[in-house]
């Protein structure tokens, strides 16, 4: 059992240090498929977006969205400011109109 964890955990440390927006999966039937629903959302942000669009979204998918989607966002992964990021998060989880009042002053679109 101690062996069966050991492989898992080394197959998973590769998984997770190659990051991917894509990602390989396998139906019930067996079929493989790729999702790719990141590349697809970043990709219409980048083809249906004025270029000087302000993205709001989690600060995990900053660098993402700035280097595919080629649009400024709220915050990355180098976003220091917790108070930021705190009244980011209030955003994400408030309700529409109250996260709406908020928004509209920060970014022309949000990335659920």
């Amino acid at each position: 059992q101690s062996y069966s964890f050991m492989n898992h955990s080394s197959h998973m440390a590769v998984q997770l240090s190659n990051p991917s927006i894509m990602m390989k999966a396998r139906m019930r039937t067996g079929e493989t498929i790729m999702i790719d629903d990141f590349r697809e959302a970043y990709w219409w942000l980048r083809d249906n977006t004025p270029e000087d669009s302000r993205v709001m979204s989690w600060w995990d998918y900053g660098y993402q969205i700035n280097g595919i989607a080629n649009r400024t966002t709220i915050a990355d992964g180098n976003t220091w400011n917790h108070e930021h990021i705190a009244l980011l998060g209030k955003c994400l989880v408030s309700p529409t109109d109250k996260a709406h009042g908020i928004v509209r002053h920060l970014a022309d679109y949000v990335l659920v």
